[in-house]
């Protein structure tokens, strides 16, 4: 039995991606050099900050083509069967 949800190539890329940036971001060398007066570190953190919604959210969008499902936006077709 397989415990973890399927990825798919994007999503497995985007995941990829953020792992690797947030590992390059978190190396110790970042912490001594100052760029407009904040170490970089502090740049590239607030870059993941920023990064990683927009990655997400770019990848959930192609994965849907962009369209949300309509009974998810419907408040008649609600099929949880609790009707009073």
């Amino acid at each position: 039995m397989n415990s973890f949800h399927p990825l798919r190539r994007g999503e497995g890329a985007a995941l990829g991606f953020l792992v690797a940036f947030a590992a390059f971001a978190f190396i110790p060398a970042w912490r001594t050099v100052e760029v407009g007066g904040m170490a970089l570190f502090g740049w590239l953190i607030a870059a993941l900050m920023l990064i990683s919604p927009a990655v997400a959210l770019f990848t959930f969008l192609r994965r849907d083509g962009g369209a949300v499902s309509p009974a998810a936006t419907d408040p008649v077709s609600d099929t949880s069967g609790d009707r009073d």
